[in-house]
């Protein structure tokens, strides 16, 4: 499975963590986690950031299931048709 990011380019106009493709040389390049402090990459020990996406571009791009079973059953409550069940004044 192959999954397409709205990638950009330059430098985050925010801070925050960043997804980003860091390129180590001509040849040889990887993905990483990076915060972005507003003026540089903060734990970026070798390569250069190439592309970035934030963090809930990222999570919207995937589609992950949750690490553990639920075993709540939500139900809708059934309201009846009067209307003063739904408002009340303190």
């Amino acid at each position: 499975m192959s999954i397409s990011l709205g990638w950009k380019k330059g430098i985050p106009s925010k801070d925050g963590l960043y997804f980003v493709a860091v390129k180590l040389g001509e040849a040889a390049g990887t993905y990483d986690f990076q915060h972005w402090n507003g003026e540089a990459w903060e734990s970026l020990d070798f390569g250069h950031v190439i592309a970035f996406v934030s963090i809930q571009d990222l999570k919207n791009a995937l589609d992950i299931k949750w690490p553990e079973d639920s075993d709540i059953v939500y139900k809708s409550k059934e309201l009846s048709g009067d209307d003063s069940e739904l408002w009340s004044e303190g």
